[in-house]
Order: C-alpha cells, then structure tokens, then sequence
C-alpha cells in the first residue's frame, strides 16, 4: 500500500523534524508517506539543513518513479545544501551516472535512495532523489 499526503501533512512531518517548508512554488500534494520519511532520515543521518527545491509540481520528468508519482525530491546543493552534498558524496555508493549527471545510492532506515545530481543546461543545479 502506497499512502499519500497532502501538502498540509506534508509540511507538518517536515516542520516536526526541522525541516524547513519548500520554496517557490514546490508542491508536496500527494507525495508518498515513504518519502517524507526518506528526507527525515537523510536530515538524521546527515545533520545537515535540508531545503527541498522540488516536489509534486508539475515540469518534471515523467515515469513510473516520479515527483508526480510522489517518489522524488529535490534539493538544493548551494549555500546551506553545500553540507548535504558533501555527505552525500562521502557515504554513499557511487553509481552509473544518468547521462552526464552523477548518481549515487545509499539506504535510510529501510528505505532506498538514488542520488542524482542534476547539472541542467539553464542552470538550477539540485539533488534529484528518488526514495524507494
């Protein structure tokens, strides 16, 4: 079973383990309940401030694993999400990467995750992270 939240659930879960709401115009509505999870894990596990960049909104990619499909965040890599990176790139596995941006893979408290991190052409550069 797939449970999913709304944006209001969304934020509480988020604000009750100190993450920050979205910014701009990201949408949590409908995101998966084993997401939210994920993105508390990787601030557990990685004790950096998490700013979450993109969620549900639509303009993303398509596909079976999808941020419309609630399995994907994405993050911001500069200023505070310079901490995030850094763990990242230091604890977990090194993977093929998507095109010419690197992957990574790791686990957070049972749940997988695939680190992507997206270089695009019109700059925005962010961790695309799918949680399993």
């Amino acid at each position: 079973m797939r449970i999913r939240l709304d944006h209001r659930l969304a934020l509480q879960q988020l604000a009750a383990a100190g993450i920050k709401a979205p910014v701009g115009r990201t949408s949590l509505e409908g995101v998966r309940a084993r997401t939210i999870q994920g993105v508390i894990a990787l601030k557990k596990a990685s004790r950096c401030t998490i700013t979450i960049t993109g969620g549900t909104e639509s303009g993303h990619s398509n596909g079976e694993y999808s941020h419309a499909k609630g399995y994907k965040l994405d993050l911001r890599t500069r200023d505070e999400g310079r901490c995030v990176t850094n763990w990242i790139k230091t604890t977990q596995r090194k993977g093929k990467p998507r095109g010419n941006d690197p992957r990574r893979h790791g686990t957070l408290n049972g749940i997988s995750a695939e680190y992507v991190y997206e270089t695009p052409r019109n700059g925005g550069i962010h961790w695309d992270i799918t949680f399993k």
